[in-house]
């Protein structure tokens, strides 16, 4: 009887080793929040059926689209990154390794230090690092990515990786993806009037972080710059409007 106990005991706490050692275990994603019109779309489902309204605390299926209609949000979570989807967007293949956009815009927080890939409709970059950061796609297939806060880096398919800096939005455009260039963003400017920061019933969990990185971009910046806004029509062509006091 002791000896068949122990042997139990002895395979119960290998098997949770190798659960706890194996670094390619995913967490399953699930829908935390949902406001106006989500839904998920089943790629292995055909006709209507593949079409339902996203609930909350439903696990999402890894070979799902999750759509989010005009002024609506949603936000699915895992153990460890939380994503928020602006309106109008659509992601595919949520995970702890990837997740791919094809419209709109999301935000993504890492609360431990991650590596994911990020691909749009023709670019994909990895992020590396402990952050919080809003991807906006633009029309020429590639996005914008806007460090909020965080260290890590950002490594395109062609090039090398930059880090990443709060405030300090990159451009990812062509396939192979490359970084274009990099602008200042007004991040207070930013928390005032984005849906994807304050526009949900809980605080993001790495708020706190975000107010020193805008209160450091306040002392080192000193108003220097206007915020900035665009969209990336081709690869060559980049279209940036400035808001400020002094703007027209």
């Amino acid at each position: 009887m002791y000896s068949s106990v122990c042997y139990w005991v002895f395979a119960l706490l290998c098997a949770g080793s190798v659960l706890l050692s194996n670094p390619n275990r995913t967490s399953s994603f699930s829908c935390s929040y949902a406001e106006g019109k989500v839904e998920l779309i089943r790629k292995d489902l055909i006709g209507e059926s593949a079409i339902a309204d996203a609930e909350v605390n439903a696990t999402l299926s890894q070979d799902s689209l999750i759509c989010t209609g005009e002024k609506s949000l949603a936000e699915v979570t895992n153990e460890s990154i939380l994503i928020r989807l602006g309106s109008m967007t659509v992601l595919e293949s949520v995970s702890n390794e990837t997740v791919k956009i094809f419209s709109g815009s999301m935000l993504i927080c890492l609360s431990d230090h991650s590596e994911i890939t990020l691909k749009s409709e023709k670019a994909a970059v990895s992020l590396k690092g402990k952050m919080t950061a809003i991807i906006e796609c633009t029309s020429n297939g590639g996005f914008k990515c806007i460090p909020l806060e965080g260290k890590g880096t950002i490594k395109p398919q062609e090039g090398q990786s930059k880090a990443i800096k709060s405030g300090r939005l990159i451009m990812v455009v062509g396939s192979p993806s490359k970084l274009g260039n990099a602008y200042d963003i007004d991040l207070l400017l930013m928390l005032k009037s984005s849906r994807l920061i304050n526009s949900f019933p809980k605080p993001l969990p790495s708020m706190k972080k975000i107010s020193l990185a805008i209160y450091y971009q306040q002392l080192r910046l000193k108003g220097k710059f206007n915020a900035l806004i665009g969209d990336a029509p081709t690869d060559d062509n980049l279209q940036m409007w400035a808001f400020g006091k002094d703007s027209k």
